[in-house]
């Protein structure tokens, strides 16, 4: 419940930041910083896929501190590393025009590679927060960051920077975020022992990179998709209105990230006694979760004309169809967490290289001739493949099994929700909020009603905040 509270928070600014961006800037504008922050984003991967991953799972699990100790100084020296070479390949690449952007972009470049540099320190600090379940101080750099974000990229745009205004807020979240876990962790003094990590936890962690990484080249392809293969002129202009339909879809799937934050590690610790956490974490992401991306395909246009500017309307056909691959991408992003921290990374791994082989076919057949909504097709066709794949994997392993009477009454409850959704008036903004109110409250009952959501689950969700209220 605290990293929940927590994601509402940090997703209101972060939110705030995207569409106060989609408001300060034109669309070509907006389209150039979504094609930096997508490189950003894949290259972080590199960074952000392997050793946080591994480093929160080893700390959260009952090992001796001198083994906390190597693990965390090994992926430091480690993370690093890959860092520097990633961001060298990638300045080779678009300085020899192998990646075509125009130069316009090049400062651009110089800002994503320091980004991949603080980023890889301050991404395994935090994830030892999180593998130390200090989720208070690992929820508050989280905050404290898009807070960051927000305000130094609206003052830079205001102060007539653009698009590289908006993307240094960025740069800036980056380096306040390293500077607070740093802050955080300082009792862990890791340098103090001697020696390094046991080979193991590489074998561990190239899967879980692997993993994560094709979980967030599905969630980036698309929009570089759109920017290499749309007609050029039209290229950044088609990426802004293809970035606010993403902006929109990706919302449930940050709320599931949050879950996963808080939940990897009770997974890791308890996976060999019982599933108990899994099927919580993943029951609590279907019904909870996978409701907006519901909301988002009943009402795409009225969902847009909600946070953008009536230029973006454009956009609402492909967020129609986004936001079913993005409510699938709910489930593949628990179930992969799920995989990875009961010691099982190569399944997501194996799963959902297939999807993004899949995803760039696609892209390469349905942009050239259906623009945004072909690669909005593209990416819900890829999570189809990685929801069937990875669900199949879960039941079969034994993690949980198909019970088709509550299968049933989570399709009921979804259809009745979509439903209320549509048929409630939506025509202005406020009306389109009071629907949005009305018809949550009335699927919340409706899951007591089945007994899809009990008391204990309330139990669940609160009793961690009621010990943080109370200590």
């Amino acid at each position: 419940m605290l990293m929940l509270v927590v994601f509402v928070i940090g997703a209101v600014f972060n939110y705030t930041y995207n569409i106060a961006m989609g408001w300060l800037l034109l669309p070509d504008q907006y389209g150039i910083l979504g094609v930096a922050i997508s490189f950003l984003t894949i290259l972080s991967l590199f960074i952000t896929s392997a050793f946080p991953f591994t480093i929160a799972k080893f700390l959260s699990e009952d090992n001796e501190v001198s083994v906390k100790h190597r693990v965390f100084k090994s992926s430091l020296v480690g993370n690093l590393s890959i860092a520097l070479l990633i961001s060298l390949i990638f300045y080779i690449l678009f300085e020899s025009g192998i990646i075509r952007l125009d130069r316009e972009y090049r400062p651009f470049i110089i800002f994503i590679i320091l980004g991949l540099i603080v980023s890889s320190i301050g991404g395994l600090y935090t994830s030892a927060l999180q593998g130390m379940f200090r989720f208070k101080k690992f929820g508050l750099i989280g905050i404290i960051t898009v807070l960051t974000k927000l305000v130094a990229s609206v003052l830079l745009v205001f102060l007539g920077f653009g698009a590289m205004g908006a993307f240094l807020g960025l740069i800036a979240a980056s380096i306040a975020g390293l500077l607070l876990a740093v802050i955080f962790s300082s009792d862990f003094k890791y340098w103090k022992t001697d020696g390094w990590a046991d080979k193991k936890i590489y074998s561990f962690a190239l899967p879980m990179f692997f993993g994560t990484f094709f979980m967030t080249l599905i969630m980036n392809l698309d929009i570089l998709g759109v920017k290499f293969l749309s007609e050029k002129i039209l290229s950044d202009t088609m990426t802004g209105y293809y970035r606010s339909a993403l902006i929109l879809a990706e919302l449930p799937v940050f709320a599931v990230g949050a879950l996963m934050g808080a939940m990897f590690p009770y997974i890791s610790r308890y996976s060999s006694i019982n599933n108990n956490y899994s099927n919580k974490t993943l029951k609590y992401a279907i019904l909870i979760i996978c409701p907006v991306s519901i909301a988002l395909f009943a009402i795409p246009s009225s969902m847009i004309a909600l946070v953008f500017p009536s230029s973006y309307a454009a956009a609402s056909d492909a967020l129609g169809v986004l936001s079913i691959g993005m409510g699938l991408f709910v489930v593949i992003t628990a179930l992969s967490g799920i995989f990875q921290a009961m010691h099982r990374p190569r399944v997501p791994a194996i799963i959902l290289m297939i999807s993004i082989v899949v995803d760039i076919i696609a892209l390469v057949f349905l942009v050239p001739r259906y623009g945004i909504f072909g690669a909005a097709a593209s990416t819900t066709i890829a999570c189809v493949i990685g929801f069937l794949g990875l669900s199949g994997a879960y039941l079969k392993y034994g993690f949980l099994e198909f019970d088709l009477k509550k299968g049933l009454k989570i399709l009921i409850s979804f259809i009745l929700f979509g439903a209320l959704v549509f048929i409630l008036p939506h025509n202005t903004k406020l009306l389109t909020i009071i629907d949005l109110l009305i018809s949550s409250i009335l699927y919340v009952l409706f899951l007591f009603l089945l007994r899809l959501l009990k008391d204990e689950d309330i139990k669940m969700i609160t009793s961690g905040f009621t010990v943080s209220i109370k200590k």
